[in-house]
């Protein structure tokens, strides 16, 4: 789609409206809050490590559901706004580093639920962006291998097209069930999707 007729999409898009009626981060908020509406996947005293963070609609929503006994570890390559109570982690999760920083922050803290709303630079061109985005969710399975608890749970935003029955697979493969969902305010022409995972079963790694 050209870029002048996204603009003119959006601005028009209800979700748009509402994002700056109710003074949202994103629109990405509603997002989260169908998922959460469908499937209370989000519950109070959780840890959760919020992927591809910034600015922060996800991060605040969640922060809100879990609690005060509950912990949220942001992390963005894109520095996000202060939220009260989130610790934020600014960096790639693709990289070494990022991700040792998360596992080194959270040592003590055991992890209910990670959470992922990653959207890679899209090129356009298939034979560059599939590879990417599959480098990405290779990273995030590491991670939850490495961080997630037993029956604990994973939301992760994936695009359809030619890597999605490897993804599907890899993390049908981890956890006992598997939810595909749109969100209504996830734009109709958009290839994006959520994977929700539940009950991890960590016997296997």
């Amino acid at each position: 789609m050209k870029k002048k007729k996204w603009i003119k999409l959006n601005l028009k898009n209800k979700f748009t409206i509402l994002t700056k009626k109710k003074k949202l981060r994103s629109r990405s908020w509603f997002k989260i809050y169908e998922i959460q509406k469908k499937i209370k996947l989000i519950k109070k005293n959780d840890n959760v490590i919020d992927l591809g963070s910034s600015p922060g609609s996800w991060s605040k929503f969640i922060r809100k559901k879990i609690g005060i006994n509950g912990k949220i570890f942001s992390c963005d390559i894109i520095t996000m706004k202060k939220i009260k109570n989130v610790i934020f982690i600014k960096g790639d999760i693709c990289k070494k580093k990022t991700k040792k920083k998360i596992i080194n922050i959270t040592k003590n803290d055991k992890i209910n639920l990670i959470t992922s709303d990653i959207s890679p630079n899209i090129s356009g061109i298939k034979e560059i962006d599939y590879p990417k985005f599959k480098n990405i969710i290779n990273h995030i399975i590491n991670l939850c291998k490495k961080k997630l608890i037993n029956k604990g749970n994973l939301l992760i935003k994936i695009f359809l097209g030619k890597n999605f029955s490897y993804i599907l697979k890899k993390i049908k493969n981890m956890f006992k069930h598997i939810k595909i969902y749109k969100p209504q305010s996830s734009y109709t022409f958009s290839k994006e999707t959520y994977i929700i995972a539940l009950n991890y079963n960590k016997i296997n790694y």
